[in-house]
This record gives structure tokens, C-alpha cells and sequence, in this order.
């Protein structure tokens, strides 16, 4: 979600929601009038919300019950009225193809025009370039930009006599090149039949209360209008209650089936909720009040719903974060990385109070409440002859009921392989091993009778190649066994079950351990999900069970007498006889036949103690050769060829502050969001290394980083961690959103237009 500052006051903009006088924009000439009663026919419920959806030359739409289609302005049916297929929406006389684009050089932002209109003028004085003032709705700014260009890089000369004047912080911004006027809609159903509106608005709506209207491959509730752009393209807009359009806001925004926290997702519901409220009429001159896309906060229409998400914005109806009775800019990032930010250090135009950094994690003592010790199994670690360590496959085949308790570093035999072989058959669901045990005298004689029992033979002869054989074992003793026993090797190296010893050899004339076909055999089963083993996260534990997040809900699992536990270190399972887990780990975990947990692994990554660690974007490294990363700064402000990258500042998180670009044509600094944008990282709270040739210059940047996102706000992943340590969603807005209040929007606080 990018901010926005909201740009009218609350009370006129939540009357302009409500009601249903004549108010400037939308509902001017009656048709914003009619599409609300409209709304309101099919069940949605003010106040109403107006959602930009997806535009282009022509969108596809349809309605499961039948839809009807007419003139806003007049209520009259067009064409046929009601259709009951699907039909096209087409601008006629708009551009072919991608409308042309333009370039020109951003020299500043202002929160008000008349200011950015005094800084157009000396600019244009400087520069001796005309330019103009961009309205950006995204963060209710007037942009100044001066200069006409089809292409980057003729912009350079102007440039370089803004920056001799003084002028460091300049981009390169794109932009429509052009409007269109005359553009009006046709519609075409699905034999190509066709009709003239000679309209820019048409309204579409379900012939039944509660229908839906798809555009795309989405459903939306509520009413659609299809409306001509300035830039001649056509643009859906969803006219929806506004609890019902934060019912496909919040699963897209926090996914319920990843973070099924019910606190966490009545904390981004609020938060939407909010944010919402704030920022009603934000395009209001492109006639809707939200976009759908990450400009805006993500919608995802009727298609997104999910009963989690719904129950937690049913149970924070017309709830708001405040700040002095006004809803709060409430700005919310996906992953912080253990720290949010300062607003105003990542948006130079956020100083609100409530902006403020706060650490991702409770503190020590409430930590230490929250851990939990299990007591397992003893298990002494084991490797095979080869120095492969094998404890975690023996453990989870002994879990499995496949190995019995008789010592693994005991030459394998004959009944013995026999045995489990057929347990694993069993587990795994394939036939029985079938006829007499085959001989296992050597490490040959041993795959071949695994791949023999589980009927695995024909892998080996179909997918292994005897020319293959020689470069999959590399082994010159191999090439004295059996075809199908080299076959037989070569397939299991193949999918990991034998590894060569140190010098790279097998051992294939040996009589193999027990210990040594373990791995083989873990592999076999995996294949087949034998072990069913699943993957959930920890939300607590019992005197003697776990809970786990799973699904659509949460699960309670009893503990086995004496699990089997491991804990990932260093890329490792390592045993242990007792295991300290914490609320928010990602475990692996089995259970026997009475349901009873019996095998346990905290998995990667463990990333500290902070609430979003589980977030697979915690923490990530990328590589940017010089040549991609100097092709993406110079799209944005021109500096030559890359010399330098250097951190000027950082703020309370270590979020980069200031970054210096160097290069050969130009030095220029960037600031807060900017740098993310200019460098394409998830984050700026990144370590930046430099790797340089022998002649000092520039090879590639290597950005070590944590979370992704701006950081500014409630960090959602964060948020489903506080709600497993037990916060409600009001302690988690609090606690992102330092001092609001969360209150419940009421009539007697919505003021009339003007008043």
C-alpha cells in the first residue's frame, strides 16, 4: 500500500459518502445520484465507496444472474437492457495501441499549488524550459516538472543547467503524453453484434439483489460503471458499500489462509477501514474515490472473500484509528524487518505524531512468557560410512514405523532390508515386495533390491541412460558391476538417497550398514508423501500439545510420549532432547495413528525474536551487476556512468535516509521512498557493499536487506506475531500507530457539506 494524505476533511468527505445531495464531482449531474440508488437496490449498504478497477481499450463483463445496462444520467436501458452472457465494452476513437508517453525533469513537491507554481516560474527562468504542475493524487502533492521530451536521454542538457544552478534532487518523471476528447463506448456481445451508446458513462448492474457483476476474471458486489478517461481508455468503477468492499480488501491485504490471526486481520480491517475513510474523493477527478491496486490498498472484489476476513471486518464495523477525531493516516507496510520508521525519514511529507518507529517484538519478559520447552526422545546422532549424517531420516522413518530398533551400523542383510522395505510399502501405498528376498552383498546388490521390492526397477531402466552411467557415478570400480545394479546406484545418487565417500568413490564391492540405505529409503517415501509430514506455524503451546495455524483455522495436537525433535542450525537438523519452541516458528511436524504428534522440526528461517520473523522477506540479499543498476538510476536522474553509492544518513530503524549517487556526469541525492524506487529493492533497511575490478571501478552492488515494504505504520506480518503472543487488534494499533485512538464512526459526528 502506497500513502496518500487524505486531501478533503472527514466530515465533508464521509457526508459526501453518506448522502445523496448535489455535491461538486460525481454526483453533480444526477447520474452519481442514480448509480448510488442503484447500489442501494442490490443490497449495498452506505456508505458507498467508489473503487477504481482495471482500464484499457476494452473490458469483458458479465453477470452470473443476468445484468442490466443503462444511462447513468437518465436511468434508460441501452440496446437490449438486460444481457445474460458476457459482452465487450469497447472506446471507440480513443489512441491504438500504448498511448504515447512523454518525458520531462521533476524538480520539486509541494503541498499546496500556489507554492509549486512560484517554484514552476523560477525554475522555468533557470532552466529556460517551459513546464507545468502535476496534481499527485497518490500523496497529495503538486509536482513541478519543466521540460518536453519522447526520450530520457535528450532531457540531459537541461538537466545538467538545473543542477549547475544549485539543484541537486532532480528525477526524471514519465508521463500520458497526450488527452483525448470525443472518445464514447460500444457495446459487443458474444456473436459480435454490436451498439453505438454515443455515451462516456454507461451503469451495469445485477438484475437480482445480491447478484455480482465480473469484469475480467474478478466478481465485484455492488454496481459498475464503465466510464470513457481523459486519456482515452475506457475505466471500470465499483460502486460497493464500504464494509463490503473491505470484505476483498483485507484477504488480499493480509491472506487469512497465510495469517490466520482473526487480532491481526481485525487489525488491518481497521486499518483499511481507515484508510478508506481518509482518503474518500482522492481521484475524484477521474470520477472514483480509491484505485484497486497497490497505489491505493489492494482490492480483490467478491472473488477474495474469505470467512476469516469477513468475520473480523463484521466485528470491527465503523471502527477507525484516530488521531483528534480524524481518521489517521494510516499507512501500513507488509514485512518491517524487527523495526517500522519514521513517517517523515521515508516520506518527507508524513510528520504526523503517530508515524513514528516502534520495535517488532515484545519485550524480554513477555518474551520469555511466551516459549515453551518439550522434552523428546533420546537420539544420538548418526552418520552412515560415507560421513553422511542420517539421524533425522532414521528418526523419521522409526516415527513411521519403518525401521525397527536393532543397531544401524550393523551390515544390512537380506531379511532385515526385506522388512523395510515392506513396511514403506505399506505407508507409502504400493504393492508388497513380491517373491524371495534378492542377495545384498555389496552396495549394488543393496539398490537394486530396494529399487526391486518398492517397484522401482523401471525408473532406473527408463530414466537412466547407460551412457549416462559413467558421468552419474564416476566411480571406475561401479563399472565392474551388473548393468542393472549400476543403474540401480545411479538412479538413487540421482535423487540424493547414496552419496560417494570423500575421494568420490562408492564402496560398490562393500556389504553397505543399515545406516548407509536410510537416506535411500527417506527419499523413497518422500516421494510418495509416506511420512505425511505438513507444515504449519506455531500459535502456542499446551501443558502437553501444540497449536498450530493451519488452513483455515487453528488446530490443537496432543504430543506422543516421546517425540522425536530437531531444531535447523546452519542447514542442519540437529537432535535434541528437549526443544525450546516459540509462538510465530515454522514447524515440520508428523502425527501417529491416535493423532498424537510424534516428529518435530523447527524449520527455516529462524530469524530472532522479532513479530514478522516468520515473513519468508524477513531478511534477503540481492546482487545488481553495474551495468543493470546504472541503466535503472540513470532513468531517474541521470549521473553517467556509477562510481559510487554512499549511505549519507539512516533513520531510527536503520532504514537509508539519504543516499549519494556518484557518477561521472552528475552527484545527486535521493531521499526516503525515492531510494527504494531508484535502486528496485523490497526495503531500504539494507546494508549496501560494493564490489569493484582492479581498476576500482564498479563490478556490481550487493544489498543485504530485511522486510519489504516502505516501513512506515502497522507492519501486517508483524501484526499476525503480536496476535500469537496474545495482543487484541487494539493493542496492535496502538502499538504501530503510537497514541490513537480506535473509536466507532458515528452519525452524530458526520457534519453536512460546508457547515
Amino acid at each position: 500500500m502506497n500513502p496518500v494524505r487524505h486531501r478533503i476533511g472527514f466530515a465533508l468527505a464521509l457526508a459526501l459518502a453518506l448522502s445523496l445531495v448535489s455535491v461538486p464531482g460525481a454526483l453533480a449531474d444526477g447520474a452519481g445520484e442514480r448509480l448510488l440508488r442503484l447500489a442501494a437496490k442490490v443490497g449495498e449498504r452506505p456508505p458507498v465507496v467508489r473503487i477504481g478497477l482495471d482500464s484499457g481499450h476494452s473490458l469483458e463483463v458479465s453477470g452470473r444472474s443476468g445484468m442490466r445496462v443503462s444511462d447513468p444520467a437518465t436511468g434508460k436501458a441501452l440496446w437490449r437492457g438486460t444481457f445474460d452472457g458476457r459482452i465487450a465494452v469497447v472506446a471507440e476513437g480513443g489512441p491504438q495501441g500504448e498511448a504515447p508517453r512523454v518525458y520531462r525533469v521533476q524538480v520539486g513537491a509541494f503541498g499546496a499549488r500556489r507554492a509549486a507554481e512560484a517554484e514552476l516560474k523560477r525554475v522555468e527562468r533557470l532552466g529556460g524550459a517551459p513546464g507545468i504542475v502535476r496534481h499527485d493524487v497518490d500523496r497529495a502533492t503538486y509536482r513541478v516538472r519543466v521540460g518536453r521530451a519522447t526520450n530520457r536521454v535528450a532531457l540531459n542538457p537541461l538537466v545538467e543547467k538545473l543542477r549547475a544552478s544549485g539543484m541537486d534532487s532532480l528525477w526524471i518523471a514519465e508521463e500520458p503524453a497526450d488527452e483525448y476528447e470525443n472518445i464514447s463506448l460500444r457495446l459487443v456481445d458474444a456473436s459480435y453484434d454490436s451498439f453505438a451508446t454515443g455515451l462516456t458513462r454507461i451503469a451495469i448492474e445485477p438484475t437480482k439483489k445480491g447478484g455480482r457483476i465480473r469484469v475480467g476474471k474478478t466478481e465485484y458486489r455492488g454496481v459498475m460503471e464503465l466510464r470513457v478517461t481523459r486519456f482515452g481508455t475506457l475505466q471500470a468503477i465499483n460502486w460497493v458499500g464500504i464494509e463490503a468492499y473491505l470484505r476483498g480488501v483485507v484477504p488480499v491485504e493480509l491472506g487469512p489462509e497465510v495469517w490466520p490471526a482473526i487480532e491481526a486481520l481485525s487489525a488491518q480491517a481497521v486499518a483499511a477501514r481507515t484508510y478508506t475513510y481518509a482518503n474518500l474523493g482522492q481521484f475524484e477527478e477521474d470520477g472514483y474515490d480509491l484505485c484497486a491496486g497497490p497505489r491505493c490498498q489492494v482490492y480483490g472484489g467478491y472473488t477474495a472473500e474469505h470467512p476469516l476476513s469477513d468475520r473480523a471486518v463484521a466485528t470491527t464495523r465503523s471502527e477507525v484509528a484516530t488521531w483528534n477525531g480524524e481518521p489517521i493516516a494510516a499507512l501500513y507496510t507488509a514485512t518491517c524487518g524487527g523495526h517500522t520508521e519514521d513517517g517523515s525519514n521515508v516520506f518527507i511529507d508524513h510528520t504526523e505524531p503517530y508515524l513514528k518507529g516502534v520495535p517488532c517484538h515484545a519485550e524480554g519478559e513477555a518474551l520469555a512468557s511466551q516459549r515453551r520447552t518439550v522434552a523428546g526422545a533420546a537420539v544420538v546422532p548418526l552418520q552412515d560410512e560415507s560421513g553422511v549424517d542420517v539421524t533425522r531420516d532414521m528418526a523419521l522413518l522409526r516415527a513411521a514405523g519403518v525401521l525397527d530398533d536393532r543397531t544401524l551400523l550393523r551390515p544390512i542383510d537380506a531379511l532385515t532390508l526385506r522388512a523395510w522395505t515392506t513396511r514403506l510399502a505399506r505407508v507409502a501405498g504400493l504393492p508388497a515386495p513380491a517373491g524371495e528376498s534378492a542377495a545384498v552383498g555389496d552396495l549394488g546388490g543393496a539398490a537394486a533390491a530396494v529399487l526391486s521390492d518398492l517397484g522401482w526397477g523401471s525408473r532406473a531402466e527408463v530414466l537412466i541412460s547407460e551412457a549416462d552411467l559413467p558421468a552419474l557415478l564416476r566411480d571406475p570400480e561401479a563399472a565392474l558391476l551388473p548393468l542393472s545394479q549400476r543403474r540401480a546406484l545411479a538412479y538413487l545418487a540421482s535423487i540424493d538417497g547414496l552419496t560417494p565417500h570423500a575421494d568420490g568413490g562408492f564402496r560398490v564391492r562393500q556389504v553397505p550398514t543399515a545406516a548407509r540405505l536410510v537416506p535411500v529409503l527417506a527419499r523413497i517415501g518422500d516421494t510418495y508423501d509416506a511420512f505425511d509430514l505438513a507444515t504449519a506455524t506455531v500459535s502456542g503451546l499446551g501443558e502437553n500439545s501444540l497449536r498450530l495455524f493451519k488452513g483455515k483455522g487453528e488446530i490443537r495436537l496432543p504430543f506422543a510420549e516421546r517425540p522425536y525433535l530437531f531444531s535447523r542450525s546452519g542447514g542442519k537438523a540437529i537432535p535434541l532432547q528437549e526443544l525450546e519452541i516459540w509462538p510465530n516458528d515454522n514447524v515440520r511436524y508428523r502425527t501417529n495413528s491416535k493423532g498424537r504428534v510424534d516428529f518435530v522440526e523447527v524449520v527455516a528461517p529462524v530469524n530472532g525474536v522479532s513479530d514478522d520473523r516468520s515473513s519468508k522477506v524477513y531478511s534477503w540479499q540481492v546482487r545488481k551487476t553495474r551495468n543493470k543498476l546504472e541503466a535503472a538510476i540513470n532513468r531517474r536522474v541521470a549521473v553517467g556512468r556509477l562510481k559510487d553509492l554512499v549511505v549519507v544518513s539512516r533513520g531510527v530503524s536503520g532504514r537509508v535516509k539519504e543516499l549519494k549517487v556518484v557518477g561521472t556526469d552528475a552527484t545527486t541525492v535521493v531521499r526516503g521512498f525515492d531510494i527504494r524506487r531508484l535502486l528496485d529493492l523490497r526495503e531500504i533497511l539494507t546494508v549496501i557493499e560494493i564490489q569493484r575490478d582492479d581498476r576500482g571501478r564498479i563490478k556490481a552492488v550487493v544489498f543485504a536487506g530485511k522486510g519489504w515494504g516502505h516501513g512506515v505504520g502497522l507492519c501486517q506480518v508483524g501484526a499476525f506475531g503480536m496476535a500469537l503472543r496474545g495482543a487484541t487488534y487494539r493493542e496492535i494499533l496502538t502499538h504501530y500507530y503510537t497514541g490513537v485512538d480506535v473509536e466507532r464512526i458515528s452519525a452524530d459526528k458526520i457534519a453536512a457539506p460546508g457547515s
